[in-house]
């Protein structure tokens, strides 16, 4: 039988060993992670073309999704999609469902408080959706009329900036706010621009309006693993310079970017060097 302050120490041992792990495993980064489990587990948009959707098989594909396959091809991992939506991205990536958000999200103020982003890595502009013949200033979309948007969006700071009364129709999913556009609910859809030409393509009744302000998309992570971040941002720095970053978004954009992945003036000092 353990004497009293032996029974104490083995207790206070216990718990050390545990507490040890577990801060352990939060400090593993997620990129060793990764190596260990051989899984990529990659945040992707499935209402969101090009940056991503779903094939009739509902199998992920646009940008994302193979620059995700891209990422794990050089890890030599296997990928697993995650689709996200606005609202459950942040949280994905703060409770480990997902390793990275590889999807259209804008690196604001509030957001970076709690998760951290890669240099952007998409530069698309805000615009609205509007009826063809309709005025496609943003400034002409005050009350009464009303423009439908996605929950959490940092798209609805940007319109308020320009219309600060401006009359919002949320909704959880970006298919529904564009659908709402399309079925005559609302007056105009704020959205990036891709997505709008991509919509306008499909459907020729609708155009995209005026630049409303220009908007960075980058890849969001967990907070405090810069181990993770630079394999990231080296690594598409990397694919930039050898033209493999341009063609796969021409591929998906049908055109070359107007701007370079780190700056829009170069690379960053060192990229490419051994």
């Amino acid at each position: 039988m353990l004497h009293k302050a032996g029974r104490v120490i083995l207790i206070v041992s216990s718990v050390l060993a545990l507490s040890t792990a577990a801060a352990s495993a939060q400090t593993e980064s997620i990129l060793d992670k990764i190596k260990r489990t051989g899984v990529f587990t990659a945040g992707v948009r499935a209402d969101f073309p090009p940056i991503g959707s779903v094939d009739d098989k509902g199998e992920p594909i646009g940008f994302g999704p193979e620059l995700s396959k891209i990422f794990a091809d050089k890890l030599g991992v296997k990928v697993k999609y995650v689709f996200v939506s606005s609202p459950n991205r942040i949280p994905l990536i703060q409770n480990g469902g997902i390793d990275a958000d590889v999807g259209l999200t804008t690196p604001s103020k509030s957001r970076n408080e709690i998760i951290d982003f890669t240099t952007p890595y998409i530069w698309d502009s805000i615009v609205l959706l509007v009826k063809k013949g309709a005025s496609k200033n943003v400034k002409d979309y005050g009350p009464p009329k009303k423009i439908s948007l996605t929950q959490g969006s940092a798209v609805i700071d940007y319109i308020k900036e320009k219309v600060p009364d401006a009359q919002f129709a949320m909704f959880q999913e970006s298919a529904h706010a564009a659908g709402a556009m399309i079925e005559g609910k609302v007056d105009a859809y704020a959205t990036d621009g891709y997505a709008a030409r991509a919509i306008a393509k499909e459907h020729p009744n609708f155009e995209v309006g005026d630049i409303v302000t220009l908007d960075p998309m980058s890849i969001g992570v967990r907070q405090n693993d810069s181990k993770w971040l630079n394999w990231l941002n080296f690594t598409m720095q990397e694919m930039w310079q050898k033209g493999e970053y341009q063609k796969l978004f021409v591929k998906h954009f049908d055109e070359e970017p107007t701007w370079q992945i780190w700056s829009h003036y170069r690379l960053q000092p060192g990229i490419g060097r051994p």
